[in-house]
């Protein structure tokens, strides 16, 4: 990536950290993003994400990952792995169940979950889908505008429900991290968001010491939310 992309992103960034904390849309459209940049098709996929998401880690993994629906909304179903580097797009594709499915409270789950980074993301793309979003920009900014969709309403909604509980909304924010998995149209498919691992609950002391203990990660439960629980919570909208 050359030096007028870095400087772009950067720009970027600095403009859109509030908005992404508490789970509001860009300031910037993709267009605007990309407008003053001049090869567009040479970007990689993980650079094009990388820059609609400035406050997220983005891993993106080319490939064909052929897990069902059923296995991927089971919560020993390792999507955790997912965010490794070295954990490519069909390495789970022979996973199997094995046994009743657990709580998700369990010592093993616990553990493997409080391993995924704050702000992580792992998009996991179609090795044709991706084809085709090289060879054709505007083709890649609509599947890159839908997982941005995607993601503000999914944090829309997901930040309300924190507050409700008396989390606070900003911090919340920041513990989650998503793995994310498209079809061949570039919709979302199935995903998994890992969020707490930190201390969120809103106090009412505003000295320093207990401003820094906030946000500094917590022994706490990690949830992980996909399709199934999130239904269970909101029902079908």
């Amino acid at each position: 990536m050359d030096i007028r992309i870095l400087g772009l992103l950067n720009d970027i960034a600095a403009q859109n950290s509030i908005s992404s904390y508490t789970g509001g849309v860009s300031s910037l459209s993709f267009p605007q993003v990309f407008s003053d940049v001049t090869g567009i098709s040479q970007m990689s996929v993980n650079d094009l994400f990388s820059a609609l998401f400035p406050t997220n880690s983005v891993n993106v993994k080319v490939g064909n990952c052929s897990v069902t629906d059923k296995t991927w909304q089971r919560r020993d179903f390792p999507s955790w792995r997912f965010f490794q580097d070295n954990v490519s797009a069909d390495s789970l594709n022979s996973w199997r169940a094995a046994g009743a499915e657990p709580t998700g409270m369990e010592a093993y789950i616990q553990r493997e979950l409080k391993k995924v980074g704050f702000g992580e993301m792992a998009v996991i793309l179609p090795e044709n889908l991706q084809k085709k979003m090289k060879a054709d920009s505007g083709y890649a900014q609509e599947i890159a505008e839908k997982l941005q969709k995607w993601k503000t309403d999914y944090d829309d909604m997901d930040n309300v429900l924190a507050a409700s509980y008396g989390n606070d909304p900003e911090l919340h924010q920041k513990s989650k991290s998503y793995c994310v998995r498209l079809d061949e149209e570039g919709n979302v498919k199935d995903y998994m968001v890992v969020s707490g691992g930190m201390g969120t609950k809103k106090s009412d002391q505003s000295d320093d010491t207990s401003k820094i203990n906030r946000k500094t990660p917590q022994k706490t439960v990690v949830r992980a939310a996909n399709q199934r629980t999130v239904q269970r919570r909101y029902g079908n909208r």
